[in-house]
């Protein structure tokens, strides 16, 4: 009888074990640990190497060689009565260091207030003319620039050059070594474009010039 009784006992263990199992759910599959990312920032990258960019030769500012001989040479044959126009330019030492190119007629020596000027300069002069349509501004300088990598001073024509701009126009030209810009400054426009004076009129101005002072 306690035989009996034990091996039901034994057989109830049994199976209540069996039935705890089957109600316990089963723990999930673990993942396989990933790999550790690569500390890049640990790492010694590669050095860069230096990009070598073309050498552009750079303009250079070279000063002119003046033929004063024969800028006083045209300074004498001018008429005694032929004078300068609004200024009366010192020759001699005291001169700008180029000969000095003025209207050989007079312009307006004042408008709206502003009255005409003429200004000796280091390298040349600035002379200013108002106008009642545009102003003039007549520069001179003994300084060229040259092309990239040039060392002498470049090679010049008598031409008058005219060229647009976007305030009026202006004329360049080369004499005795020096070079010349005549600036026309609108004073109004039209349709946002300065039309105040033609290329015809600029380069007449211009030729008109007359040497008025040299050393």
């Amino acid at each position: 009888m306690t035989r009996t009784f034990l091996l039901s006992g034994l057989m109830a263990s049994v199976l209540a074990l069996g039935g705890c199992d089957q109600l316990m759910p089963r723990p999930a599959d673990t993942p396989e640990a990933e790999a550790p990312a690569p500390d890049t920032g640990s790492e010694v990258s590669e050095e860069a190497v230096p990009v070598e960019l073309p050498v552009r030769a750079e303009t250079a500012a070279v000063g002119a060689v003046i033929d004063w001989e024969a800028a006083r040479r045209d300074l004498a044959a001018r008429p005694a009565d032929e004078g300068e126009g609004n200024f009366s330019v010192q020759s001699g030492d005291v001169a700008p260091p180029v000969p000095v190119f003025l209207p050989s007629s007079p312009v307006a020596a004042q408008s709206d207030g502003v009255s005409a000027r003429f200004q000796p300069t280091n390298d040349g002069y600035y002379a200013y003319f108002p106008g009642d349509a545009y102003d003039i501004i007549v520069n001179g300088t003994n300084v060229v620039i040259a092309e990239p990598g040039a060392t002498t001073v470049p090679v010049r024509t008598d031409a008058f050059n005219f060229q647009p701009s976007t305030t009026g126009a202006q004329v360049t030209f080369s004499r005795y070594g020096a070079d010349y810009l005549v600036e026309f400054e609108c004073k109004e426009m039209v349709d946002g474009i300065p039309a105040c004076i033609t290329e015809e009129d600029a380069v007449a101005f211009a030729r008109d010039l007359a040497i008025s002072g040299t050393r």
